[in-house]
Parts: C-alpha cells; structure tokens; sequence
C-alpha cells in the first residue's frame, strides 16, 4: 500500500467536503423559503390619504391626530387615528394594527384602548370584523412619548394577506 491515507481516501474526502456545505445549505433554503408565509414581511405603503386593496377588501384611507387625555401617562399623548375598512366579498380578520414611527428610532407602539381606560362599545372597534361585511372605520387610540412627532405608518396584517401587510402613512395634525 503507497500513497498514504490522504491519497487513498482522496474522492471520499472531495465528496464531504463539496456535499456537506451544500446539503447545510438546501436545508437552511428549504427552512427559510416558507418563512414569509406565515409573517407579515411585505409591505404595501399607502401615501396618507389613499387606500390600497388587501385581502380582498379595501384598507384606507387613514387619518390621525394628537389628542390630550386625561388617562394619559405623564410625558406621553395620544395619537387617535380612524382607518376605513370596506370588506369585498368575504369579510377581512385582522388583530389591532400597530402603529410604528418612519424616522428617528423606529419604534413601534400597540393599540392602548385598555390603557386609557375605554369603555367597551359595539360601535367602536379596534380590529377587523370577521363578521361585518359592510363598509365600517377602525377607531384606534395609540400612546406615543411626547418627542414622537411623526409621521408614522399603521400597520395592519391580515393572515389572508400574508406575507403582504399594509402600511398607511399618517402625519397626525397637532
């Protein structure tokens, strides 16, 4: 036997060396291509004041204002925005949208009904209704910092919808 170890096991080697990286590789492809199903990754901006067609109804247009509240924390305010929702032939889910800043920090902030102390009304909501199937309006109520000056986007996402979410750009009057 001549040629060492190295030599007669040369092709085998080759082999683990090419095959090893690339079946890491197909794994993490196959795990990573299904990961936008079921996130909302794809934003759909909608310039204040349009609408945009999502998951078959129509989202927009959005309007928003700083308003003062007494339940409202010292050194914050609260944004209270409306959003149109015309569902189209089947009614849209959807959780509250959250409300996120486009410059300075980037940070983002939950609908704060509970915070502030809302009473609860049919009339009022703060989600998309499985069940309506006409024309209704999100009434949402956001607590921002008092330095959160805007403008801002209100996201909302649908799981019909997904990977795509929309975006509504909002500048809130003072």
């Amino acid at each position: 036997m001549s040629g060492g170890w190295w030599r007669r096991n040369a092709i085998p080697l080759v082999a683990v060396a090419v095959l090893l990286p690339l079946t890491a590789g197909v794994v993490a492809f196959n795990e990573w291509s299904e990961y936008d199903l079921g996130h909302a990754t794809k934003p759909v901006t909608v310039p204040a004041g349009d609408s945009a067609d999502y998951a078959g109804a129509v989202i927009g247009p959005a309007r928003a204002e700083f308003s003062s509240d007494d339940a409202a924390p010292e050194g914050t305010r609260v944004v209270t925005a409306t959003v149109l929702v015309a569902p189209g032939d089947e009614p849209i889910a959807c959780l509250s949208p959250v409300l996120r800043e486009l410059d300075g920090a980037h940070r983002q902030w939950n609908e704060a009904s509970f915070e502030l102390d809302r009473d609860f009304s049919d009339d009022r909501r703060t989600s998309c209704d499985s069940e309506m199937a006409i024309r209704y309006s999100l009434s949402l109520d956001y607590l921002v910092p008092d330095d959160a000056t805007g403008p801002f986007t209100i996201d909302l996402e649908s799981g019909a919808g997904l990977p795509r979410y929309v975006s509504l750009v909002i500048a809130p009057e003072r």
